[in-house]
Order: C-alpha cells, then sequence, then structure tokens
C-alpha cells in the first residue's frame, strides 16, 4: 500500500452583495471541480447580478495512510465532504490565497478553530469518493484495541518509629519554615 496519494481539483470562490448593512460583500467558496484546467492564479470564471466567482487549480488533495480514521469518520457521513481552506492574503482580485485543500475533517476544525482565513464545506465530488474509498479499502484494518493488564504496585508500609520527612511537629525551633 502506498503511504500516501494525490491528486488535483480547481476550487471556485464566489464574492456575492450582501443584505447585510455592515458590510458590501460575502467570499464563499462553493465547489470544487475534478480534474480541472491549470490557471494562472485566480481566474475569473463567471460574472452575473451580485456576484463574481473566481476559479484556480490545481490544488493537491492528499490522502495519507495513518489519517485512515479520519477518512473513514468523512466518508461514513450521510455527505462526504471536502474542506477548503484559504488564508486571508492582501491580493486582487480575490482577498484569500489557498492553503489546500483536505478531506480531513479533523485537520478542517483545527484551522477552522484559529478563527483566520476562510474554511468552508463543500460535497465531495462522487469520483473523488470513489477513488478515497478505494485507497480505504487497501489499509489494513486497524489493530483490536486490547487493554493492559496491571501490574501489582508496591507501596511502602509505614514502619514504627520511622519519621516522616515533611512532618513540621518534630522539628526543633527555627528550622524548616
Amino acid at each position: 500500500m502506498e503511504r500516501e496519494i494525490t491528486t488535483s481539483v480547481g476550487i471556485i470562490v464566489e464574492r456575492r452583495e450582501s443584505a447585510s448593512p455592515w458590510i458590501d460583500h460575502v467570499w464563499t467558496a462553493p465547489a470544487v471541480v475534478p480534474d480541472a484546467p491549470p490557471t494562472d492564479g485566480w481566474q475569473l470564471l463567471q460574472q452575473g447580478d451580485g456576484f463574481v466567482r473566481y476559479h484556480y487549480a490545481p490544488v493537491p488533495v492528499t490522502l495519507h495512510r495513518k489519517l485512515g480514521e479520519a477518512y473513514d469518520a468523512n466518508v461514513e457521513t450521510e455527505a462526504p465532504s471536502l474542506w477548503i481552506l484559504l488564508d486571508d492574503a492582501d491580493t486582487d482580485p480575490v482577498p484569500y490565497k489557498v492553503r489546500g485543500v483536505t478531506a480531513d475533517p479533523y485537520e478542517a476544525m483545527g484551522v477552522l478553530d484559529s478563527g483566520e482565513g476562510l474554511v468552508e464545506r463543500v460535497p465531495m465530488p462522487a469520483e473523488l469518493v470513489r477513488w478515497m474509498a478505494g485507497y480505504l479499502k487497501q489499509m489494513p484494518e486497524p489493530e483490536k484495541f486490547r487493554k493492559r493488564k496491571r501490574t501489582a504496585a508496591t507501596v511502602d508500609e509505614p514502619q514504627f518509629g520511622k519519621e516522616p520527612i515533611f512532618d513540621q511537629r518534630n522539628r526543633p525551633e527555627g528550622q524548616g519554615q
């Protein structure tokens, strides 16, 4: 079994006018595109009434054999997902730089907890679900949990006449304060 496998996707980001009086627009990342043609940075994809969409490709999606449990948790849900991870940047036309795309929900949660950038959960395309499921089938079953056996602890029994080290009552006056 390979240690890790990688495929590439393109990501779509969208700038949409906001109905809020406090902000002009909202950025979202609504989709990934499998086998997308490469772009030179953010490329205008579509423009309409109140929205603009940009495309960026290629972005690698890598599965690692040590993260099988996370991928299983993702695939076993009713809606397998990918997470688009974007970092804040001072760039035009999109104010984000691509951090990556992951199938690991725990990695996405960690980035989301940082509170920086944009993390969007998007549906995983069917061909990527098949790709990931094929990789997971190659993984060996995890070792069954075995509870360790306890060993008997040795405890020193208190002995008559032996003074405790930190007993304040038996110290001479003026010492150990």
